[in-house]
């Protein structure tokens, strides 16, 4: 009867005990990389396209950039991804916290900014419980993006989230 393993260290006299873990290895690392590089499909039908309305602020602009957004306009990422149109366009005056000099915090306004807050309607596919604008866009609350019209570009925050 032979042993498992001989005094070469062979599995059954034919393979080494090195050449399994090496297998092991690759096995594990090609099965790692199928998952994590695995591209969804995600279909744009009429069964899962819903209509959704977000909301983006923009905050601290300046007044002058402020009056180039404008309902109607088209609004898209850096990289040139539509991602919905701007229905809605309300400027308020930007205010944030500010620390003072004895560690206490006040409500600060900044001369000549506003924060823009637009409201956004777009047809979004629904997977897996995300909104995916052209299918290829995650849409996603309380995430920054960079996002443009065709006269500006800004980094907004996306506050809310709706379909319907």
């Amino acid at each position: 009867m032979k042993k498992i393993i001989d005094e070469k260290g062979r599995l059954f006299g034919r393979i080494s005990i090195i050449d399994v873990i090496v297998l092991a290895l690759v096995v594990v690392l090609a099965v790692a990389t199928f998952t994590r590089y695995r591209v969804r499909e995600t279909p744009l039908t009429t069964a899962n396209t819903v209509k959704v309305t977000y909301t983006v602020k923009n905050q601290r602009t300046r007044a002058n950039i402020a009056e180039l957004i404008r309902p109607g306009d088209n609004l898209y990422t850096e990289s040139g991804t539509f991602i919905g149109v701007i229905r809605d366009v309300a400027a308020i005056e930007a205010r944030s916290p500010e620390a003072i000099i004895d560690g206490t915090y006040v409500i600060a306004s900044f001369e000549d900014r506003y924060d823009i807050i637009l409201t956004v309607e777009a047809n979004c596919s629904y997977i897996d419980g995300r909104y995916y604008a052209e299918r290829i866009y995650e849409l996603s609350a309380n995430s920054e993006q960079r996002m443009t019209t065709k006269y500006n570009l800004f980094t907004g925050i996306i506050l809310s989230i709706t379909a319907g």
